[in-house]
């Protein structure tokens, strides 16, 4: 058996399908022969925190450079994500194996051929549930409770627009094994994530977020979803204050985040930098103290970041 040890890992600012992808699929190829080790970006958030804990996981090792926390070397995976801005950093050091992921294909390059396993689904762990069938492979018990949850948070108990009939199908299979009421459980945890009393402004703006690139351009956008948007954009001005110090921060064209009702499924887009004509041209809304109102909106992948990109064009 060879001496190289193998890793899965999901983007950076980890979110449940991230976290959850990484151990899930770790567990498939464990079973498959090749034994592997789940980590992540960062800090797990209040929702993916409450599926450890319910599920009796251990938080996967953070990593946040892979020249240094592997100087060796490794194999490695990524699920969850493509583009090279949200791959853990010093990712060129490690020999790119394979991919499982949900959203668009971004810049992502390997210097040879590797596993692809892409398809336009609402959660990267509907893919890998897939993938466990189709292989013949048994999911254990724990397993399957978290990846019912990712597929719970990603498509936001089946209310996403990006959520397909076979994500609810891979999901009452899940749910069937893990024994666990959809509907009961997946409101429990989306409360849990929606608890936001503790974060600070900049807590917030940070929450879930993703950097694309267009045009030359990078921005950033990040997604806090509550169930009440009522207290989260009282203090608008001060959560733009933070997008700015975030923007100038990082030398962001713009930050965007993305306050997200739960329960009424709309989205408030609030944002920094001189991008209110790319904001108008977008989404054709009126625009008012650096925010914009979109309702029947919940999608990052499929609502917000295509007419963002489009309009930078």
């Amino acid at each position: 058996m060879s001496d190289v040890k193998t890793y899965v890992a999901g983007h950076k600012s980890p979110d449940t399908d991230s976290i959850c992808s990484a151990i899930s699929f770790a567990n498939f190829l464990t079973q498959m022969g090749t034994p592997a080790t789940p980590v992540c970006a960062g800090e797990a958030n209040k929702e993916t925190t409450y599926v450890l804990n319910h599920f009796g996981f251990e938080h996967p090792q953070i990593v946040k450079n892979w020249e240094e926390f592997a100087p060796e070397g490794g194999n490695l995976y990524l699920t969850d994500h493509n583009e090279s801005k949200q791959i853990i950093d010093g990712y060129k050091s490690m020999n790119m194996c394979g991919v499982v992921d949900h959203h668009r294909i971004g810049d992502f390059e390997t210097d040879g051929p590797v596993f692809m396993r892409l398809e336009p689904v609402g959660c990267s762990n509907t893919i890998i549930t897939k993938l466990y069938m189709e292989n013949n492979q048994e999911i254990p018990k724990t397993i399957a409770g978290l990846m019912l949850s990712a597929i719970i948070s990603d498509t936001v108990l089946f209310r996403s627009p990006t959520c397909t009939e076979t994500d609810k199908e891979m999901a009452h299979k899940l749910a069937e094994i893990a024994g666990v009421d959809i509907e009961s459980y997946g409101l429990d945890m989306l409360k849990a994530g929606a608890d936001i009393s503790d974060l600070t402004n900049d807590d917030i703006v940070r929450t879930d977020m993703k950097e694309f690139s267009e045009a030359g351009k990078t921005i950033s956008i990040g997604q806090i979803s509550v169930m009440d948007t009522t207290d989260v954009l009282a203090k608008q001005a001060e959560l733009v204050a933070a997008l700015e110090a975030l923007r100038s921060a990082n030398n962001y064209d713009a930050s965007y985040i993305m306050v997200t009702n739960i329960l009424d499924e709309s989205t408030t887009l609030l944002f920094s930098g001189d991008v209110e004509a790319v904001v108008t041209k977008a989404f054709e809304k009126e625009v008012k103290d650096n925010g914009v109102f979109l309702p029947n909106t919940m999608s990052r992948k499929k609502q917000i970041v295509p007419p963002i990109l489009g309009a930078m064009k």
